[in-house]
């Protein structure tokens, strides 16, 4: 996941964040298959964290809700 990150995304600040994505990336939980779209990256002591969010299920609702996802848990999603 991490090279498939890497592609789609700018670095802006050298090493600390990729904060323009492909506002279509989309990964998907593989033990739920909740789908999240990625908003930005971040680097935390050089480690990647994916910030990433989906929409609450409430019908008429369109709140956000965000996942901060480490480089350690990366292996549990995959790209949509």
């Amino acid at each position: 996941m991490k090279e498939n990150l890497k592609k789609q995304g700018i670095q802006k600040k050298k090493g600390k964040i990729i904060n323009y994505i492909s506002p279509l990336l989309l990964i998907r939980h593989l033990p739920t298959s909740l789908e999240y779209t990625v908003k930005k990256i971040v680097f935390k002591n050089k480690q990647p964290e994916i910030i990433a969010y989906r929409y609450s299920g409430k019908k008429n609702n369109s709140e956000k809700v965000f996942i901060t996802i480490p480089v350690k848990d990366f292996n549990k999603y995959e790209p949509v």
